[in-house]
């Protein structure tokens, strides 16, 4: 049920963490059943996958940002100010 609910909810890339390092921590117990530990692999599974989509959404935004801040900062100069 908790995973169907995060599935269907957009979540934090820090919300998905903290869920992955609880399921690490649930996975690592041997008190939880095989059938307990597939569905939590699966829900970490979705998860690591939903960060990782957020952060490559981040990577490419700061790439955008910096390409026109570069971009800005280039003057032309025309042929007087070129030094031999």
């Amino acid at each position: 049920m908790a995973q169907e609910n995060m599935q269907k909810e957009e979540i934090t890339i820090e919300q998905a963490f903290s869920r992955i390092d609880e399921i690490m921590k649930a996975l690592e117990d041997p008190a939880t059943s095989l059938e307990d530990s597939f569905a939590l692999y699966q829900e970490g599974s979705v998860l690591l996958a939903q960060a990782n989509q957020k952060i490559d959404l981040v990577q490419k935004k700061v790439q955008v940002l910096q390409h026109s801040q570069n971009e800005s900062e280039m003057t032309t100069l025309d042929d007087s100010e070129w030094v031999e």
